[in-house]
């Protein structure tokens, strides 16, 4: 039993200091591989899991494993050390190949595939106002013509400043071939309005990166963005018993600037 002095935070009814007692175990560390094939080059990154206790960011870094890339039985590359983790190559994903993934660390193995996916065809993007609860809330839309003719999965990362803001997977099971729309909840305007760290500024830089990905991928996401509240950990991608996930994937990506006065009403 360890203790550990913890700040309340403001909003609790009493505000003070008090010292809680939490029950957690040691645990050995686990690898994470987080490894992208797109239409441009390979990455991969690979790091050692952290205890509770631990602030240490570079030391779980790992610059001494082989990961090679294969495809139909054949080694197209040994992936380059680049530093802080992270693995490169130039080999890059068409039509709709597998590609399988090794990672050999300290004699243990860790294996995935995933195939690559055509290229997303976003057709829109803006930001709106909706009411809700007599407040106005801030939202972006996203809309894509999805792919007719076969099952498609996406990945949508808005990234603020540089900085991941706002993420969401979304499939075309109950629209296949349609248009499909992801909503982004931004903030509001009384967040705005007050300065709130997480409410977009305007004049913000605004990145939109959407990521056509296989089912494989699409169900490793979504275990994850539910994860918090199912308080499990997300589906396995890897076998060998790492965690992260490998995605061979095709990318597009915009950008735009946030304005108050170009957002609409509806």
């Amino acid at each position: 039993m360890k203790k550990i002095l913890l700040s309340l935070l403001p909003f609790v009814l009493v505000s003070c200091e008090k010292e809680i007692s939490l029950d957690y175990r040691e645990v050995d560390a686990l690898y994470v591989v987080e490894a992208c094939l797109t239409q441009d080059a390979t990455t991969v990154r690979i790091s050692t899991s952290q205890n509770v206790t631990d602030n240490s960011v570079l030391d779980h870094v790992v610059a001494d494993a082989t990961v090679v890339i294969s495809s139909d039985g054949e080694v197209l590359d040994t992936l380059s050390y680049v530093g802080a983790g992270k693995y490169s190559s130039r080999v890059r994903g068409r039509g709709t190949n597998t590609y399988d993934l090794d990672v050999e660390v300290n004699g243990r193995h860790f294996t995935s595939y995933s195939t690559m996916q055509h290229a997303p065809d976003p057709v829109g993007f803006r930001f709106l106002w909706k009411e809700m609860l007599g407040r106005r809330m801030l939202f972006a839309e996203l809309r894509l013509q999805d792919l007719p003719g076969e099952v498609n999965y996406y990945f949508m990362h808005l990234y603020r400043n540089g900085l991941g803001y706002r993420w969401a997977v979304l499939s075309d099971e109950h629209g296949p071939g349609e248009e499909l729309q992801q909503l982004f909840h931004c903030c509001s305007e009384d967040d705005i309005l007050d300065g709130d760290s997480d409410a977009l500024a305007d004049g913000s830089y605004i990145e939109v990166e959407i990521r056509s990905v296989d089912r494989r991928s699409y169900d490793y996401l979504y275990s994850l963005q539910t994860m918090e509240g199912a308080g499990t950990n997300p589906i396995a991608n890897f076998t060998g018993g790492c965690l992260g996930y490998f995605s061979a994937c095709y990318i597009v990506k915009s950008s735009y600037t946030f304005r108050l006065s170009e957002v609409v009403e509806e």
